[in-house]
């Protein structure tokens, strides 16, 4: 999928992450690591949406809002959007140059998935198949 880019002027990534951290975004394990990447933030918005910040080291920023990472369509593109607009926004709340370069192929619209499929619980599941599995295999 591709995304806008913001590009920041005049400002360390490493202080945009502080803004990004006071602004309620925080670390996440769960995130593809893109190349070049410096951070990747996820804030939750209203459920079951979050956005996510990634900066890169050439200082551009990309951001989405997607499903949350807690349920199985978050793996599905249809349900993610480019959020350089609200990006943007924050960055001028606290003054930052920045520039957004527009690509007419950015998916602007945001799909709402008809059914929300948790996957910590089928998780857990299969980790008390495989646990009973186990130990009754000790039994015999």
């Amino acid at each position: 999928m591709e995304y806008e880019k913001v590009q920041v002027y005049g400002v360390s990534l490493a202080d945009i992450e502080q803004i990004l951290r006071r602004e309620g975004f925080q670390d996440t394990l769960l995130q593809v690591q893109k190349p070049g990447q410096v951070f990747g933030l996820v804030k939750r918005l209203n459920p079951p949406w979050e956005m996510h910040v990634r900066g890169f080291e050439d200082g551009h920023l990309e951001a989405e809002i997607e499903i949350s990472r807690d349920y199985l369509e978050h793996l599905n593109d249809s349900y993610r959007r480019s959020a350089a607009t609200e990006l943007s926004q924050l960055l001028s709340k606290y003054g930052i140059p920045h520039t957004v370069k527009r690509d007419s192929n950015v998916k602007l619209d945001l799909e709402v998935p008809e059914t929300l499929t948790p996957w910590k619980p089928i998780v857990a599941a299969l980790g008390v198949i495989i646990l009973t599995s186990y130990i009754l295999r000790k039994k015999e």
